[in-house]
């Protein structure tokens, strides 16, 4: 199968067969299919730091987290969060995230108004996600959206952050620990 431009006629299956059959990721936002392109330093530093903290937080519960490689269905679309958690079973051959409970992404400049508004918007409709996180890479800025406060935004540029979604408190100088 070629790549098309728009996937107007591909099924979100049709997409994952063959997003599945190629040598780079991609993701499907409004009937587009975009290419992923790498992160720099502080991405990754971030996304494992976040990882780390809620894997160990999560560690014995029925919860699993997920760092950048599981694919996520919101409506029509298919992203690869940064993080995400998940307390359903999951099939381990699986490349869809079931039931995603928390999504967490790493905002970069190339992405953070696709990732505020677009990729919002869509996880908004997945019915099991309880919260969806931007966490800035250029300054200390993280924004919680909660469908519990109906999608608001919370910011938070110091102190200590809730992830009310799996009852886990975590400090800014936590997340932000080892970046410049």
């Amino acid at each position: 199968m070629i790549k098309p431009q728009y996937a107007n006629d591909l099924s979100i299956a049709e997409f994952i067969e063959w997003e599945n059959q190629q040598g780079t990721r991609h993701e499907l936002l409004d009937n587009q299919i975009i290419a992923m392109t790498g992160g720099t330093v502080a991405h990754a530093g971030l996304i494992v730091g976040l990882a780390a903290r809620l894997f160990n937080h999560l560690r014995g519960t029925p919860c699993r987290v997920f760092a950048s490689d599981l694919k996520v269905q919101a409506a029509h679309n298919v992203f690869y969060p940064d993080v995400v958690v998940s307390c359903t079973s999951q099939e381990n051959d699986g490349v869809l995230c079931q039931n995603p409970k928390l999504i967490i992404e790493v905002l970069s400049s190339s992405t953070f108004r696709k990732d505020r508004h677009n990729k919002r918007l869509a996880y908004q409709q997945i019915e099991s996600l309880e919260e969806y996180v931007l966490v800035s890479q250029e300054a200390r800025h993280v924004e919680v959206y909660r469908r519990a406060d109906g999608w608001q935004a919370s910011i938070h540029i110091g102190g200590v952050m809730e992830f009310r979604s799996v009852d886990f408190m975590l400090a800014l100088d936590e997340i932000y620990a080892g970046l410049d």
